[in-house]
């Protein structure tokens, strides 16, 4: 375990790499988000925790166009049994849109899930393409 890591609380470790992708500094984000996420107890799972930290490095990610990486941290965030993630609106748009971007069939299927949690405005501070996506599903 990281000496410093091991001195601060899990809330100040995100607030550091809340700091960093603010300033558009998603690697360093993600890295201290890691770290935050290697003192959570385990199973990572069943920490609500976990979900937030998942769905921060997943948006770090996508915000550097790595959906490759991005992906399977939201699958986790989702999977979370705490239940977090799957009510979660933003998890649910980035795994949609994760989704979209690698070509994989089940991207509106998310991209509903989040509309029907958060309703249209989900939407507005992303490209058009994610939303036009479901519209006619709607």
């Amino acid at each position: 375990m990281d000496p410093l890591a091991a001195n601060k609380s899990i809330d100040d470790i995100a607030e550091e790499g809340n700091k960093l992708f603010d300033e558009e500094k998603y690697s360093e984000a993600i890295r201290i988000w890691l770290k935050g996420l290697d003192l959570l107890e385990r199973p990572l799972n069943a920490q609500s925790e976990a979900v937030w930290f998942q769905a921060s490095i997943a948006d770090a990610w996508f915000m550097l166009e790595n959906y490759e990486k991005a992906y399977p941290y939201l699958l986790e965030a989702a999977s979370n049994i705490s239940g977090a993630g799957q009510t979660d609106p933003f998890v649910m748009l980035r795994l949609g849109q994760c989704s979209h971007e690698l070509g994989k069939e089940d991207a509106a299927e998310y991209l509903m899930r989040a509309y029907m949690l958060a309703g249209e405005e989900i939407f507005e501070n992303d490209d058009d393409k994610y939303f036009e996506l479901i519209k006619d599903l709607i």
